[in-house]
C-alpha cells in the first residue's frame, strides 16, 4: 500500500502534455509543441566545451554536497551584479536543479500543520511539494486586469496563526507577470512584520521583457532577508535545463540544513554539469542577451497573433516565456481544451487547472516564429469552429 502523502500527490500536467506531444511527434504526427518549460535554444557552446574539458580532465567524481567552491562563488558574484543582493559563498547551495533546491527549503522550514502562502496562479509544483513537507498550501489570488499583482488586503486575510512562509514567483510561471517594486516591498513589510519567511523562485529572473526588470524581494526591503531564500538555477536563462544545476541563497542556518538534508537524498549535483555552470555564469553574457531578443520578438508576434482570436483574452507577458490565456468563453474547461487541440489540431498547451486556474491555458513561446505562427493558425481554426 502506498504511503497517504504520495496518494496526495497530483502528477505534473506539464510533463505529462509535454511528454504527449513528444510522442505524437515520434509518430509522426506534425504536433506544433507550445507546451514546453524549457528554451528551444541549444546551450552556448562556451558552457558545453567546460563540460568536455571536465570530462577530459577527469573531473568525474564526487564533489562536496552543496556544490563546488568555485561555483558558489560564482553564483553570489552573479546575484550581486544582476539584482543587487549580497550573499557570502556559505550562503548558497547548489542542487540537482531549481526544483530540488524548493524542496529542501520546504522540508527544512516547514512542519506539519504549517500554512504556506503561494499567490495564485502558481506553478503546478508548489502545492505538491507543500503537501510533501506536511503543510498546507494557501492561495492567494491575484486579478489578471491588476497585472496580477498581489493585493495585499488579500494576503493580510490569508495569513493566520499556521502561517510559516510565502512563495513568490516573479517573473511567473504561468502567467509572465513580474511583481512590482512597489508591490514587493508593500509585501515585505507586511511579511517582516508578522515574522514569515519567504522563499523567492527568481528562475526566470534574466528573462525579462521590458523596462524595470525583475526587482528580488531581498533587495527591495533588505530587512527581510535575512528570512529570505532565493531560488535560482541555470537551466532557463542559459538553456541547460537538462544539465539540472539550481541553487539557494540565503540565511546559513536554513543553507546548512538543506545541505543536511541532501546529504542523505542526491549528494552532490553532476560534477560535470557544475563545472559547466562556472562557465555560464562567469562567461560573457551576448548569448543570454541574444536570446532574450528572441524571446522578446517571439513574445511580441505571439501577442499579436492571439489579439486577432475571438473568444480568447490574455496578459501581455513582462517575463519568461509564457502567455496565459483566458478560454472561459469558450464553454471548455481548460482540461477538455487541451486534450481536444491536441486531439483534433495537433496543438499542445498547457491546462490552466494545474495552476489552481481552470478558466485559462498556457502557452509557451519557446518555439521558433513559425512553428508559433502555425500553432496559432490552429489554435484559431479550432476556436472559431467550437
Amino acid at each position: 500500500m502506498l504511503t497517504q502523502r504520495i496518494q496526495a500527490v497530483q502528477p505534473s500536467s506539464t510533463l505529462r502534455i509535454t511528454a504527449l506531444a513528444k510522442q505524437l511527434k515520434a509518430q509522426g504526427k506534425q504536433v506544433v509543441n507550445l507546451a514546453a518549460g524549457e528554451p528551444d535554444f541549444d546551450t552556448p557552446e562556451p558552457i558545453k566545451q567546460a563540460a568536455i574539458r571536465a570530462i577530459q580532465e577527469g573531473f568525474t567524481k564526487y564533489t562536496p554536497t552543496t556544490g563546488l567552491p568555485e561555483l558558489k562563488s560564482a553564483i553570489a558574484a552573479r546575484l550581486a551584479k544582476d539584482r543587487g543582493v549580497t550573499f557570502k559563498p556559505e550562503q548558497v547551495a547548489v542542487t540537482c536543479g531549481a526544483k530540488q533546491a524548493l524542496f529542501n527549503i520546504l522540508q527544512v522550514l516547514v512542519q506539519s500543520g504549517d500554512e504556506v502562502l503561494v499567490p495564485s496562479p502558481y506553478w503546478v509544483s508548489y502545492p505538491e511539494m507543500i503537501r510533501l513537507a506536511g503543510a498546507v498550501p494557501v492561495e492567494v489570488r491575484t486579478e489578471p486586469g491588476q497585472g496580477f499583482q498581489l493585493d495585499l488586503e488579500r494576503l493580510k486575510r490569508a495569513v493566520t496563526p499556521r502561517t510559516r512562509c510565502m512563495i513568490l514567483n516573479s517573473p511567473s510561471n504561468p502567467t509572465g507577470a513580474i511583481l512590482r517594486e512597489g508591490c514587493l516591498r508593500e509585501a515585505a513589510r507586511f511579511l517582516l512584520e508578522r515574522g514569515l519567511w519567504v522563499i523567492s523562485d527568481e528562475i526566470y529572473s534574466r528573462l525579462v521583457y521590458d523596462a524595470g526588470g525583475s526587482p528580488s524581494v531581498a533587495k527591495v526591503e533588505p530587512a527581510l532577508s535575512e528570512r529570505t531564500v532565493i531560488v535560482d538555477g541555470v537551466s532557463k536563462a542559459y538553456a541547460m535545463t537538462g544539465w539540472r544545476i539550481g541553487y539557494m541563497a540565503g540565511p546559513p542556518e536554513v543553507v546548512e540544513a538543506a545541505g543536511r538534508l541532501q546529504d542523505h537524498s542526491t549528494s552532490n549535483p553532476a560534477s560535470i554539469s557544475q563545472r559547466a555552470a562556472v562557465a555560464a555564469l562567469t562567461m560573457d553574457q551576448a548569448p543570454v542577451d541574444r536570446m532574450v531578443e528572441e524571446f522578446r520578438r517571439r513574445r511580441d508576434f505571439l501577442v499579436e497573433r492571439l489579439a486577432k482570436i475571438p473568444r480568447i483574452s490574455f496578459f501581455k507577458p513582462e517575463g519568461a516565456f509564457y502567455c496565459f490565456i483566458d478560454i472561459s468563453a469558450t464553454g471548455l474547461g481548460s482540461t477538455a481544451f487541451v486534450e481536444r487541440l491536441l486531439e483534433e489540431a495537433w496543438v499542445a498547451l498547457i491546462p490552466g487547472a494545474g495552476f489552481g486556474w481552470d478558466t485559462h491555458v498556457r502557452a509557451s513561446f519557446a518555439a521558433g516564429i513559425e512553428e508559433l505562427r502555425e500553432g496559432l493558425d490552429r489554435l484559431e481554426k479550432f476556436v472559431r469552429a467550437l
